[in-house]
């Protein structure tokens, strides 16, 4: 009995002690990530947004510790290594200003689209980088993964909800179509009503199609 007591206080010093020394760590300097862990990869496609050439992405970033007394710049790196999109495809500064007295900020960067695109699907990834005043955090969060083409797929906001209520059934023909006829191609952000009146923009189109 004597034996799992002393076990237990061992057990209980170690992880104060463990604790403590990660606090220290942390407190040694400034650190940022991603809002998002890695694995939560980004991926877009250019036929959901019709003529559009470029697509503007967001970069979530978050402070760890407390809040900066002047703005900074976080170093953003292209992982060579892990990415196979060509250079001309993307735009990404290599700094972005996190600024003084917030926790969160979002950069962003754009994608471009090339006609690789029309054919595969290509992944970029981003590092967070140490520089002189931030270092990068956690290292699930210090890596963001975006994959993009101009492939056509059933996009995630047609759901059940947009299949029984909505637009039925989805095929890639009816998608062309609704994206022709509407000039949208992404519900995503739209609230109910703005979803409705485009549904029935492609029902009435439909209708007097058929006449």
């Amino acid at each position: 009995m004597k034996k799992i007591y002393s076990l237990l206080i061992a057990t209980f010093f170690l992880l104060v002690a463990c604790e403590k020394d990660e606090i220290r760590i942390w407190d040694s300097g400034n650190y940022v990530q991603f809002v998002e862990e890695y694995k939560d990869s980004l991926t877009y496609s250019f036929f959901f947004y019709g003529t559009q050439e470029e697509i503007k992405v967001p970069l979530n970033m978050r402070l760890i510790g407390l809040p900066l007394a002047n703005d900074a710049y976080v170093s953003l790196r292209v992982n060579k290594e892990l990415t196979t999109a060509e250079p001309d495809s993307y735009e990404l500064e290599n700094e972005m200003v996190f600024r003084k007295d917030v926790l969160e900020e979002t950069g962003y960067f754009l994608l471009k689209k090339t006609a690789l695109l029309d054919t595969k699907e290509v992944r970029l990834v981003i590092d967070i980088v140490e520089n002189d005043v931030l270092k990068p955090g956690q290292n699930i969060y210090t890596r963001k993964v975006v994959r993009f083409s101009s492939l056509i797929s059933q996009p995630l906001w047609w759901d059940d909800v947009v299949t029984e209520s909505l637009l039925g059934k989805y095929t890639e023909t009816k998608f062309r179509l609704f994206m022709e006829v509407t000039g949208v191609g992404d519900l995503t952000e739209l609230s109910e009503s703005e979803r409705w009146s485009l549904a029935r923009q492609f029902k009435y189109y439909l209708i007097k199609k058929r006449r």
